[in-house]
């Protein structure tokens, strides 16, 4: 059991926020700062990364004939960090996911790239390999082993159908079975706000309230799943476990903080998760 950040943190200083996450959070991870402007976004920094050529179009991230994406960005925030930091035992490093990549980045016809079966497989081809070597690049750094977080903001769009196409006459079909294409970048913890049969998955229990959610998460843990929570009274877990017919004892459970709006307010989260891990062990 731990307790970590999901990684956005608020403000542009990556010592403050380096400060924040090693003094607070048993499993440090890299901080990200959308303050600072264009592609410190999740998109935007995930997006750097790979191979493919992205630039700024006029709705958001696009494939282009040049990378226009801030690619010196992470080395410079990792040069920050080790200063900050030295060696760490563990890393939490965190990417945009392959769904959620495909559905916010478009082609240059405007259409994104999710919709073309050859582009979404470029993109995950492309996010696996930046995965591995930015992992290799962290582990090598700071000498740690690294845990990887796939951030997957759209899933519930893209399994519903429910993205928008560039015109009201095109349609974006619906991908029910995410898992496949996930499945090849092996552990992680995915974070989105989809209750999916991922081995680590995060929950926000304040919003898990009808009987159907109820019953979804309850076959998620009866098939294993580990549950990364946000920070609730215990007695509230227990009475849910209650309800479920779960034994918490066979569920292996963390703590994340909520974001916040100030660096001062996350550092009080932080504490806040890592509190409730503590209490539950």
């Amino acid at each position: 059991m731990s307790a970590f950040g999901l990684g956005e943190l608020p403000g542009t200083s990556m010592e403050e926020a380096a400060d924040v996450v090693r003094s607070e959070s048993p499993l440090p991870h890299v901080p990200q700062l959308p303050e600072r402007g264009v592609g410190s976004d999740a998109v935007g920094r995930t997006a750097a990364l790979l191979d493919i050529p992205i630039d700024r179009g006029p709705r958001g991230w696009r494939v282009a004939t040049q990378h226009r994406a801030a690619r010196d960005r992470m080395p410079r925030d990792l040069d920050i960090l080790q200063e900050c930091w030295g060696s760490v035992e563990e890393l939490k490093v965190q990417l945009v996911g392959p769904w959620s990549l495909a559905a916010e980045i478009e082609m240059g016809n405007g259409h994104r790239m999710i919709t073309d079966p050859g582009a979404l497989r470029d993109v995950t081809e492309a996010l696996l390999q930046a995965a591995g070597e930015h992992r290799a690049d962290v582990e090598k750094r700071f000498g740690a082993r690294t845990v990887l977080q796939l951030d997957e903001p759209r899933l519930n769009d893209v399994m519903r159908g429910t993205l928008a196409g560039p015109t009201r006459y095109h349609d974006i079909p619906a991908f029910p079975e995410p898992l496949e294409r996930l499945a090849p970048f092996g552990e992680f913890l995915l974070h989105t706000d989809v209750l999916v049969g991922a081995g680590w998955l995060t929950v926000d229990l304040e919003r898990i309230t009808g009987a159907g959610e109820k019953d979804a998460l309850a076959r998620l843990l009866e098939s294993g799943t580990r549950l990364a929570v946000a920070p609730v009274e215990p007695a509230t877990l227990w009475r849910l476990f209650d309800e479920l017919q779960i034994d918490p004892a066979g569920v292996e459970l963390d703590v994340w903080a909520r974001p916040a709006p100030t660096l001062l307010e996350s550092a009080r989260r932080y504490a806040e998760a890592r509190e409730m891990a503590e209490g539950l062990r």
